[in-house]
């Protein structure tokens, strides 16, 4: 809906809204049967759903003229609509030049928005922001409309949707619960404001109070401490009291917009069925890999994954092997800009670190030069070992971006909140423990993977390079979810790679956003 300046003839349609003789039923009724000024407000259809939906009601008011508290209950709600997965764009906020009977018309409309987005959603078959949705049911409207209790409306609101889904409903009622606790400060700053440790400490301070943490302004250091670790693992952050360049970035986040990534994480739910008999499902900003088999969680495991500039991607494919002690061919990007730099200083570099020249064994007798001119042309492999950068067990999958789920001989990292290291692969925490729990589970109808779990031990002190294929291969989803339920809480993952902000930008267009008849 867009309201725009009035031309004449409107104005004159008008002036009946002036009459202090006609009732405000009256003033409604003879506002919906005028096409000009419907029309010059609304959509088609939402001039339909309004001419129904007051007839119904015998065109009294929704808001206007009602007792105060029913006109609070629904301010509360539109200003709490997050609670409910909805953003605050798609709630119409009226013009200054509105008369009371269109604010009361666009209060009907924000309630059917609140209703079908969260009934729906608020992602198109693309997976963009949708400014274009059905109408909800008009029995499902007054289930909302008649409410005189807040209470009874919020559980109204949060009964919509596929509660059935335990993922969704889990979300959905910590999403509610973060929402009714924390303040929805809607400032946003900019981390490169905060370079030096004393701002840093201001912002800290500053920032958890307008977000809810701190109660005042007068806290004491212990206070601010508690504060602080408690919004670190709201966060996915460590619980230490260091302010990183991560723990900075969290707390110049809005909640508003922590909470609008928390509904696009629910929007995801919605899109993301995951109804499988084995499945191995990776959340990247949560740097967690699951694996769930006869409809129950088997294992979980830490992972690493890429550096910012060469960001993981999503996909699914299915799990068709294990490898024990893998090769590992060398991209030709890695080629070029990590181990010819390596090689020009040191011409024994490929043999240090156990790489040939797939068709070259004597790698000392290099053409360093011609390498440089025709490096792209060249496969240089890394041999099995546990030197290598895949570790000692790697899990084959198709996929067009030739990434994997892998070992690595760089343990430590698993200790980092923040896990993004790699090149693009998923680096996997204790994956022979994974690969056992996936010879558990490998059957095809009634006949189980002969390869014992314990064998695998073997394999691992034999050191050969050994393919253990899957009798049935295992569906993987890499998923980007920024916002999870954890036991208690919600978590607010760092938007790692920047991808639900950039989503987010198209609530922008919701501005134009219109019912349609679908």
């Amino acid at each position: 809906m867009l309201f725009v300046s009035c031309n004449r003839d409107q104005e004159r349609e008008r002036n009946f809204l002036k009459d202090a003789s006609l009732s405000t039923s009256t003033k409604i009724r003879r506002y919906l049967e005028s096409d000009t000024l419907m029309l010059s407000v609304f959509s088609k259809e939402e001039t339909q759903f309004l001419r129904i939906y007051y007839s119904e009601e015998d065109y009294h008011p929704f808001l206007l003229e009602q007792e105060p508290s029913k006109d609070s209950l629904f301010s509360a709600l539109f200003t709490k609509s997050l609670a409910f997965g909805v953003p605050r764009e798609y709630i119409d906020q009226n013009p200054q030049n509105a008369h009371p009977v269109e604010e009361d018309m666009v209060n009907v409309l924000n309630v059917a928005r609140m209703i079908e987005i969260r009934e729906n959603g608020f992602l198109d078959t693309s997976g963009r922001p949708a400014t274009r949705v059905p109408l909800p049911d008009l029995k499902k409207m007054k289930t909302i409309t008649d409410c005189r209790n807040f209470d009874v409306a919020c559980r109204n609101l949060q009964a919509l949707g596929p509660v059935s889904d335990t993922a969704f409903y889990k979300l959905s009622n910590q999403i509610f619960a973060f929402a009714m606790q924390y303040e929805l400060d809607s400032d946003t700053l900019s981390p490169k404001n905060f370079p030096t440790e004393s701002e840093r400490l201001q912002l800290a301070r500053k920032s958890l109070q307008q977000k809810g943490y701190l109660k005042s302004k007068k806290s004491s250091e212990m206070e601010f401490q508690k504060a602080l670790i408690s919004f670190k693992l709201h966060n996915g952050l460590d619980s230490s009291l260091q302010l990183n360049n991560y723990a900075i970035e969290a707390l110049c986040e809005s909640n508003q917009s922590r909470l609008t990534r928390a509904a696009l994480s629910l929007e995801k739910i919605r899109l993301n069925t995951l109804n499988y008999q084995r499945l191995v499902l990776i959340n990247l900003p949560e740097y967690a890999l699951y694996f769930y088999a006869n409809d129950s969680l088997k294992a979980k495991h830490r992972i690493v994954i890429g550096k910012r500039e060469n960001e993981t991607p999503e996909l699914t494919s299915e799990i068709r092997s294990i490898v024990v002690y893998p090769f590992w061919k060398v991209p030709a990007s890695i080629v070029k800009k990590e181990i010819m730099p390596e090689l020009r200083k040191n011409r024994g570099y490929l043999a240090k670190h156990h790489y040939t020249i797939r068709g070259l064994k004597d790698t000392s007798a290099l053409n360093i030069h011609e390498i440089n001119l025709k490096s792209n042309g060249y496969s240089i492999v890394q041999s099995p070992g546990k030197w290598n950068s895949l570790g000692v067990i790697k899990f084959e999958f198709n996929n067009s971006h030739s990434v994997y789920v892998h070992d690595t001989p760089q343990k430590g990292l698993f200790n980092r909140a923040v896990r993004s290291f790699s090149h693009g692969c998923m680096r996997c925490e204790y994956p022979l423990l994974l690969s056992k729990q996936f010879l558990k589970y490998d059957q095809r109808g009634r006949r189980k993977n002969s390869m014992r779990p314990d064998t695998l031990d073997s394999l691992i002190r034999i050191g050969e390079n050994t393919v253990l294929p899957l009798k049935t291969r295992i569906p993987i989803k890499v998923l980007y979810q920024t916002v999870i339920a954890s036991t208690n809480q919600l978590v607010f993952f760092i938007d790692i790679y920047g991808r639900d902000a950039l989503l987010l930008k198209g609530l922008s267009e919701v501005k134009s956003f219109t019912f349609v008849s679908i």
